[in-house]
């Protein structure tokens, strides 16, 4: 397929220094929630600013671009938010494409969610609890509460002078450099007391949502392992969420207190996990491998799917292409049901160029699974390589009304457009993209040469110099907090 513009080079930029400073050991005094705390910053200013900081990140780290990963991990986040305190669910989550383990909330019901984390978590119970944590940072409004004890804005400011930062950065390498000594004087990450009552809520939600309320003991002692392999100051997720005895035992007696069976634990877990081993593994045949030897010691029906998962997407990556189809076929006949087994065939049919029968078969599954995200992906993509590119622009365009904070959407609609010679929507998701990716000038280029195009189209010339506006006044945020 013909790419018609490469996304930016990514410099690992804010997630790398807006998590970097060891949090302050000492207690702290909270203040409670509906106090004069909202007074230091609003729900809708802390919105408007997670929003400028999301594209910032986005901006400036690597996306993991995994749309079956993104679905689960968006599903199970609304899960839990639905059993937690937070009051504002207009949430945004990113997945970022680092084997490092990290996660971290932002105001503005922003989470971020290294590749690393669904790597290294066990269980779909361990994964969960740190989701919970970070939604706890949320809901507990952990950023306005830290502006009300500071007294004034300067925590705002930071955040904002990273997202600046990011922008010097792509022209100014030095501009790294002055980010970090901006956050060591500002001391972003949050306290230790903040880490605590996030660990305390969360685990009520993670337990409320269903799940082991051992799970985030377990996810723990991971973190320990992990620490004492490679050391703390190594691992990104202890820089910014220490892992003191108290945490750990609190967790347990927490856990202790809770008595139930039957605890929820998800198979898509196991197959979204093992996307992120064959992600993370350079060469496709140290997977396969990895995933016979998992097959050979499977005990259970759902380890031998989850094994025939791993093997067929590594079959499927290193350009095997008949192993892929015979082991995603064994799989499915062990759960015909589940729908990641069923796109699994979608994607691997795709990967092997047999465009005729991934476009039936996902044409098929959507009509059972009408706007399921992934599947609406490979089935875009389908069409693509079969050359109808009007149909594959219109289910899209239909994706991107659900999906309209999305970037890779707008990416995967320009591309389109651009085969479909939709020039003036080509420009127009262009500047969707780079506007959601915090790359604020090139979106007013592409919407200018778009209204060039436009001529006597005045709806259409209305709706594209409101999208103007908005970069500006994008651009003005920014420099308003630094």
């Amino acid at each position: 397929m013909i790419n018609f513009f490469q996304p930016m080079k990514w410099t690992a930029l804010i997630f790398l220094i807006s998590y970097s400073v060891f949090i302050n050991s000492e207690e702290e005094t909270l203040p409670e929630l509906g106090n004069a705390s909202s007074s230091a910053i609003s729900i809708a200013s802390e919105f408007k600013l997670g929003r400028l900081y999301m594209a910032q990140i986005r901006r400036s780290v690597p996306g993991y671009d995994d749309p079956i990963t993104q679905d689960y991990v968006e599903h199970l986040i609304y899960r839990l938010a639905e059993y937690s305190q937070l009051k504002d669910r207009r949430l945004e989550v990113t997945l970022i494409d680092q084997k490092s383990v990290n996660a971290f909330a932002a105001p503005g019901g922003v989470i971020g969610i290294n590749g690393g984390l669904i790597y290294q978590a066990e269980t779909e119970g361990e994964f969960a609890s740190v989701l919970a944590h970070e939604i706890a940072h949320l809901s507990q409004r952990h950023f306005a509460r830290r502006l009300q004890r500071q007294k004034d804005r300067s925590l705002a400011n930071a955040l904002l002078i990273l997202a600046s930062v990011a922008v010097a950065a792509a022209t100014n390498p030095e501009a790294i450099l002055a980010g970090q000594q901006i956050i060591n004087q500002q001391s972003l990450a949050y306290s230790r007391g903040n880490e605590q009552e996030a660990d305390r809520v969360g685990f009520t939600t993670m337990v409320r949502a269903g799940f082991d309320p051992l799970s985030m003991a377990n996810m723990f002692e991971i973190l320990q392992s992990l620490s004492r392999l490679s050391g703390s100051d190594n691992l990104e997720f202890l820089r910014s969420h220490p892992l003191t005895k108290k945490r750990i035992s609190d967790s347990k007696i927490r856990a202790d207190e809770v008595s139930g069976i039957n605890y929820r634990n998800n198979l898509d877990y196991d197959l979204v996990k093992n996307r992120s081993k064959v992600h993370f593994t350079k060469q496709s045949r140290q997977a396969i491998a990895q995933f016979k030897q998992d097959l050979r010691r499977s005990k259970s029906k759902r380890q031998r799917i989850s094994s025939l998962y791993g093997l067929a997407l590594s079959y499927s990556k290193g350009g095997d292409d008949l192993n892929a189809l015979t082991f995603s076929r064994k799989a499915l006949a062990l759960d015909k049901e589940n729908l990641l087994l069923q796109t699994l065939l979608v994607e691997v049919h795709l990967n092997a160029g047999n465009n005729l029968e991934a476009e039936a078969l996902s044409k098929s599954l959507l009509e059972v699974n009408p706007a399921n995200y992934p599947l609406t992906v490979f089935y875009s993509k389908t069409l693509t390589n079969n050359q109808k590119f009007d149909k594959a622009e219109e289910v899209i365009r239909k994706l991107s009304l659900t999906r309209s904070t999305d970037p890779q959407v707008w990416y995967w609609l320009a591309e389109i457009q651009g085969l479909a010679k939709n020039i003036i929507g080509l420009h127009q998701s262009r500047a969707e993209y780079f506007f959601l990716t915090g790359s604020y000038d090139l979106s007013i280029k592409h919407l200018r040469w778009a209204l060039e195009l436009s001529g006597n189209n005045f709806q259409l010339s209305e709706s594209i110099y409101n999208r103007i506006e908005r970069a500006h006044r994008a651009k003005e945020d920014l420099k308003e907090f630094s």
